[in-house]
């Protein structure tokens, strides 16, 4: 039987004591690049957008272009690194939070040491890649340029709403628990698309976020749970 005395607080994976290292680093990373970029020449700043951003200008430009990029494996690097770029210091340090507050027990839940570290890092990058995928394919060549770690962070999120609060074990995706929290998620973005240009300052590339949670859904119901279970009965 589970004591009823540690059924009312969260267990340890969800505590931010003793941090796992990708998840700290990782955040880190990406505030202490966007403080580099934020300090680099504007002219800097406008090329490492050109080249890195996720731009359906330049992926769907047609041939002869001279807005297409040199060669294919130029195009698909933005698929990643969009993630490594935000638009100003507020973005970056919400995606780093969110980083952290959902990133941690599914790191937890993972496991320690490198093999742990692997699959963290494997959701959160197929997420990001997921993402940009979902943000093309339903954007032509007048969509606006996107950047950011959304979508490796709402793959996060919905790796963390598989995990039990109270077990620690991953929920089935038909759980009914999963299920409401995903209408959560969808009811906050629906918000975020109407409200987000007024209150950011900034539109929401919501198909990054869909494609990013829909990722880590679908990779943390598969993913072996090395980390963290609490036994209950």
């Amino acid at each position: 039987m589970t004591d009823p005395s540690t059924a009312e607080r969260p267990p340890p994976m969800f505590r931010f004591s003793h941090l796992p290292p990708v998840v700290l680093l990782t955040a880190g990373a990406l505030i202490l690049l966007y403080a580099a970029y934020s300090f680099a020449p504007f002219e800097e700043r406008m090329g490492l957008l050109y080249d890195f951003a996720l731009a359906p200008e330049r992926f769907w430009a047609p041939a002869g272009s001279f807005k297409v990029y040199p060669d294919a494996a130029s195009g698909l690097l933005t698929f990643v690194s969009t993630a490594l770029l935000h638009g100003d210091w507020f973005h970056v340090i919400v995606n780093a939070l969110m980083l952290l507050q959902f990133g941690i027990p599914v790191a937890r839940a993972l496991g320690p040491g490198v093999a742990g570290a692997s699959a963290w890092m494997l959701l959160f990058v197929v997420s990001i890649v997921a993402g940009s995928v979902f943000y093309m394919a339903l954007q032509d060549v007048t969509g606006a340029p996107a950047v950011g770690a959304s979508g490796g962070t709402s793959g996060l999120i919905a790796a963390a709403f598989l995990l039990d609060p109270y077990t620690g074990r991953k929920r089935p995706l038909w759980a009914r628990e999963f299920l409401t929290l995903t209408g959560v998620f969808v009811a906050i973005n629906v918000l975020l698309v109407f409200a987000g240009p007024y209150l950011l300052g900034m539109g929401i590339a919501w198909e990054a976020h869909a494609g990013g949670y829909i990722a880590g859904a679908l990779l943390m119901a598969v993913l072996p749970q090395r980390g963290l279970r609490h036994a209950g009965s």
